[in-house]
């Protein structure tokens, strides 16, 4: 939005003044929020208080906001949280498109009428209007027809010839019509590629005497991200259960069997997982999933921490931690460690 001439053309067609200035990023959302200067947040399809680490700060941004929104197809964690609950729909219920990391866009059609009574796009209009900005699209169709009068690599793009293509991989404009299935076979469109280089920050994530062991996320193949649709599925039959990871050698050194009941501690909480162990992990390190199939009290992201490095994105989830004496299976166990 820094650029003049491309503010302009959104400026024109949306009939607003826009800000030049950056929004603000997911990590700076909850830190101002806290701070009583970010007042209001409209969440779609993402469940933020799972999926996010540092759960307790999240938990604090959420609670300090005047208007939590939250729109999705499932009452999720986040939704807790909220000022105003919105009906999501599924991809069987909704036009549009999916564009996926290889650029390739894609047509959804609807098979089924929305649960909700509308779709995603319908919803988000409503709200504009009753915000006091007209949006009056009949068809998503007639959104993708502004992309590509708004964005230059989605020029050519339109539903006529996503049904005629089956798909197309932006850019696609004037000078590639059909897309661009590999892109910077020749040269970058900036020039030769740039490369910079910065500091390396050590984590200060390091195990100590209190906190001797580090702890880092692991993914799950039968589930996706925080399981909010895939832990609905058949597929909790390959995953019941979340675990914590651990080497052998350092499960002997504290007493740990296979199969017991751990209470975790680090810097930032508190939760309980049953012990796995496993020659995987090297000693020192131990793994639990970043799936969360459980009870909020027993994801992984209660007890990870929040880094924010220069990239000003979240940094790899990672954390000190020590057992602490076993709860009870279940219990929740959240008090902020001291």
């Amino acid at each position: 939005m820094a650029d003049p001439i491309a503010r302009g053309r959104f400026e024109a067609v949306w009939g607003v003044k826009l800000d030049d200035e950056p929004g603000l990023r997911i990590p700076n959302m909850f830190d101002a929020a806290i701070e009583g200067t970010f007042k209001a947040l409209y969440v779609q399809g993402e469940d933020i208080a799972q999926s996010d680490p540092n759960t307790q700060h999240v938990e604090a941004a959420l609670t300090s906001l005047d208007c939590l929104i939250v729109q999705d197809i499932f009452l999720n964690e986040t939704a807790k949280f909220a000022h105003v609950l919105l009906p999501g729909s599924s991809f069987l219920e909704k036009n549009g498109t999916f564009t996926n990391a290889e650029r390739r866009i894609n047509r959804v059609r609807k098979v089924t009428p929305p649960v909700a009574g509308k779709e995603d796009w319908q919803v988000t209009q409503d709200l504009a209007n009753a915000l006091g900005y007209p949006m009056h699209y009949t068809h998503p169709s007639e959104i993708m027809d502004e992309i590509a009068q708004l964005t230059p690599s989605f020029a050519g793009v339109s539903y006529a010839k996503l049904e005629e293509r089956g798909s197309l991989q932006w850019p696609c404009n004037a000078e590639y019509p059909l897309g661009m299935p590999t892109m910077h076979e020749v040269e970058f469109p900036i020039g030769l590629g740039r490369f910079a280089i910065t500091e390396y920050v050590a984590t200060e994530e390091r195990a100590n005497r209190r906190f001797p062991l580090l702890l880092t996320t692991g993914r799950i193949l039968s589930q996706y991200n925080v399981g909010a649709q895939t832990r609905r599925t058949d597929n909790q039959r390959w995953h019941d259960e979340d675990v914590l990871e651990l080497h052998p050698s350092d499960a002997e050194l504290r007493g740990i069997r296979d199969g017991d009941w751990l209470g975790i501690t680090s810097r930032s909480g508190q939760t309980v997982l049953r012990a796995r162990l496993s020659e995987r992990m090297q000693p020192g390190w131990s793994t639990p999933p970043s799936t969360i199939l459980a009870a909020a009290p027993t994801s992984s992201p209660r007890i990870t921490r929040t880094g924010l490095p220069t990239a000003r994105s979240t940094r790899s989830r990672r954390c000190r931690w020590r057992k602490s004496a076993n709860p009870p299976p279940g219990s929740s166990a959240l008090a902020r460690s001291t």
